[in-house]
């Protein structure tokens, strides 16, 4: 068997129900040089058996104890053999056109890195985000969180020494993606080739189950990596507008907050002081309209 081009990493952790969306999504991909690496996470649920049963010369398993999505996806990244390498989350999908169209511009650009648009699915209607041709808005873009890793395709030399921090769980792909959108071209298809799907159980959820826990390490990861990648960024972006993200970051997460905890969210926002918001009583008002869409 020749070397695939493409590497797909896969993490799961007790999603049994929700995987084989993603798994089928994968084998019905129109480019079939591929592997997909599935590592789970110390799963108890019944999903080893699901993939033991569809196994092949194309398909990976690794299991190792529950340590988070970020060791999966370094172990992943260990496992691989693509040439280029892509992350898809257990409970979302690729379109068929995935991998054929990140193929097509490969062919035709000496880029690294590429980025194609993205539906986000809700009670089956959907939005599509495409990245912007110019680059400091496409930055601007992923900055503010238009995007996942999904949408992106890496070639392995970007990320020869790259690894995801596993000593935090949220913020993580945050903090690995920003310094290689921040010092590499990107390769932008407005062509929309996967689905993210909106339910109550997705992870990023969580940060809000413990307000001061979750809430803390998701901003001080995410403002940490914007400050810690100012001097590239500022090549695109001006002062101001980097400001303006962060703040908005913060003000993005006490509003979906909101949705999950109000009290927790009401207590940010005294704390925060959110001058984005001109009154209390107008945070409320966008905060209800949060809470009953």
């Amino acid at each position: 068997m020749k070397a695939p081009l493409f590497s797909i990493i896969l993490p799961t952790y007790n999603r049994r129900k929700l995987l084989p969306r993603a798994v089928e999504s994968v084998l019905a991909q129109e480019y079939t040089n591929w592997e997909l690496i599935i590592i789970d996470d110390g799963s108890s649920d019944d999903t080893k058996d699901y993939v033991i049963g569809i196994l092949n010369n194309k398909i990976q398993y690794h299991y190792h104890e529950n340590r988070g999505r970020s060791a999966s996806r370094n172990r992943g990244l260990e496992k691989s053999k693509g040439q280029y390498i892509c992350f898809l989350d257990s409970d979302d999908e690729l379109l068929p056109n995935y991998l054929s169209c990140f193929q097509h511009n490969l062919n035709n650009t000496t880029d690294k890195l590429f980025l194609s648009g993205v539906g986000l699915v809700d009670n089956k209607s959907v939005v599509k985000i495409i990245p912007n041709s110019n680059r400091s808005t496409c930055i601007v873009q992923c900055l503010e969180g238009h995007f996942n890793l999904m949408p992106f395709c890496f070639h392995k030399s970007l990320l020869l020494t790259r690894r995801f921090d596993e000593s935090i769980y949220y913020g993580e792909d945050y903090k690995f993606l920003v310094p290689i959108i921040a010092d590499n071209q990107i390769a932008i298809s407005n062509i929309v080739t996967s689905s993210i799907h909106q339910h109550s159980h997705r992870t990023i959820y969580k940060v809000f189950d413990n307000m001061s826990d979750g809430y803390e390490q998701l901003k001080s990861s995410v403002l940490k990596t914007l400050d810690n990648n100012i001097g590239s960024l500022s090549r695109y972006i001006a002062s101001d507008k980097l400001l303006e993200i962060k703040k908005n970051k913060v003000d993005g997460y006490i509003l979906a907050a909101a949705k999950y905890n109000f009290e927790g969210a009401t207590k940010l926002n005294k704390q925060q002081n959110i001058t984005s918001i001109s009154t209390f009583k107008l945070f409320i008002q966008r905060v209800k309209g949060i809470i009953q869409s």
